[in-house]
């Protein structure tokens, strides 16, 4: 096993001067998995590449401490570093209101995360091997997953890889034994707890006894082709969102209406890939909202309140509005006439904050990359919306925030200028809440209504792009 690793496995998933977190559990698989990395850093010592182990005690089992200490003694006899997690498993399942093992996955991967960046790690390397993939797949198989999900678990995702993913557990007990590698076992594997044990320890014995002999390396091979499969209607997921998304917000998330003329396979991926924008859930949407959509057919008027979002179609395209955001941006964070001006004008500079007179908020205009994604999570942003730089320099004279007036329009692409009146009554907003909200305005022309619906006369690009900001209070 170890030969063929080092030969076709490992270069293919380590480059030179990596720096690798080894996820150990003390168990034969990761035991095996930290020794062979081991090896294969000694064996090619010109390549610069190292190791740091991290080891998470879940509180549950009197031989935890001991697989601890087995794990740390291992990290100092290789002079390897390592790091030990403790935390009560079972009480944070139930704090989260999430299954143990959904819980205490989520708790590991990110306690992990926080590892790669204290130990400058390029790589986590985990122990799946070909039995967990069929579990995966049969797994998902059961709960009804489509193609992404029976695709299966991938050999390299992002800075995550698994390098046993083609061996069997067989293959990996049979190395320890060879190598004299100390492990646990942990015999709450051979208890039919859970989902997984029971497809571990009854399906797919029956299915290899009574139906494939080799069942594991079936699934094995099921799941490869469904990753090239979804690795294609992936790419082309990505060409149609850039030909259908007429824009993508904080808070929402607008696609043209021709997009129901794509095939199911990309417009359920679309649709999908919107709604995940918009709620933060990575997951997307379940196959019974996508399908209501769908049956949709495009009809202007069409709306749907969806888990955490709003689903609307109008003419302009299928709207993506996030509920909680929406709310919050209206009515939490900033209150028109504070000080008595009516319509005040508050002038915006590039690189600068300002305070929006009559709103009690701040606002700014910044390059892009100074304000990127993380900051703005982390910066009490109350909304942004991106622009294209060349454009909206060309008014940064007249630039200003300020509340609606009568004459007020706003540019949609394919339609001309609509009025701002129109705008709010198709996006359900009151008439007291549209005196509350900011709007960016250079003359009679609405640039961006926070929260409701941008421009697409500045709308940015592929061009240099800056993004206007609203902040609830300054921290500049």
């Amino acid at each position: 096993m170890y030969e063929k690793m080092r030969q076709s496995v490992l270069p293919l998933l380590i480059p030179p001067h990596s720096r690798i977190l080894v996820a150990v559990s003390g168990g034969p698989d990761s035991m095996a998995l930290s020794h062979v990395l081991w090896r294969y850093v000694h064996e090619m010592s010109e390549q610069g590449i190292s190791l740091v182990l991290t080891h998470v005690h879940h509180g549950l089992r009197q031989e935890s401490d001991e697989e601890a200490v087995m794990v740390k003694e291992m990290a100092k006899r290789w002079e390897v570093p390592c790091v030990v997690h403790r935390f009560d498993a079972q009480a944070y399942a139930q704090a989260t209101g999430q299954s143990f093992e959904t819980a205490a996955r989520e708790w590991r991967y990110a306690r992990w995360n926080e590892d790669m960046i204290e130990y400058k790690c390029d790589l986590l390397a985990t122990a799946h091997h070909l039995g967990d993939q069929a579990e995966t797949v049969l797994y998902r198989l059961l709960r009804g997953s489509g193609t992404a999900g029976l695709a299966g678990i991938y050999p390299r995702k992002g800075k995550i890889i698994r390098p046993f993913l083609n061996f069997k557990k067989e293959d990996v007990l049979d190395y320890c034994q060879r190598e004299h590698i100390p492990y646990a076992v942990d015999y709450t594997n051979f208890q039919p707890l859970f989902v997984r044990n029971r497809i571990r320890l009854e399906l797919l014995p029956e299915l290899k006894q009574s139906y494939n002999p080799k069942i594991l390396e079936a699934i094995g091979r099921t799941a490869e082709v469904l990753r090239w499969d979804e690795e294609y209607l992936e790419q082309q997921t990505d060409k149609a969102w850039e030909t259908y998304c007429l824009f993508c917000e904080f808070d929402q998330v607008q696609l043209s209406r021709e997009v129901f003329q794509e095939p199911k396979a990309i417009f359920s991926r679309l649709v999908r890939r919107a709604a995940a924008r918009v709620t933060g859930e990575p997951r997307g949407l379940g196959f019974t909202y996508v399908q209501q959509i769908l049956e949709s057919n495009g009809q202007i008027g069409w709306k749907q309140d969806l888990p955490q979002f709003r689903v609307h179609i109008r003419y302009e395209g299928i709207l993506f509005l996030r509920k909680a955001n929406r709310e919050k941006i209206n009515h939490e964070e900033w209150s028109a006439g504070e000080d008595g001006v009516e319509c005040s004008e508050t002038l915006i500079t590039m690189g600068e904050w300002s305070k929006l007179r009559g709103f009690g908020v701040w606002a700014g205009i910044f390059p892009s990359e100074e304000f990127d994604d993380q900051a703005v999570i982390n910066n009490n942003i109350i909304a942004w919306a991106d622009f294209d730089r060349e454009k909206l320099s060309r008014l940064q004279e007249d630039l200003v925030f300020r509340s609606r007036r009568s004459a007020d329009t706003l540019w949609i692409q394919g339609i001309g200028h609509k009025s701002l009146k129109k705008v709010f009554q198709e996006a359900k907003i009151n008439s007291e809440e549209r005196g509350r909200i900011p709007l960016l305005a250079s003359g009679s022309q609405i640039l961006w209504i926070p929260g409701v619906k941008q421009s697409d006369s500045c709308r940015s690009g592929i061009q240099p792009k800056v993004r206007v900001i609203i902040q609830a209070q300054n921290l500049g």
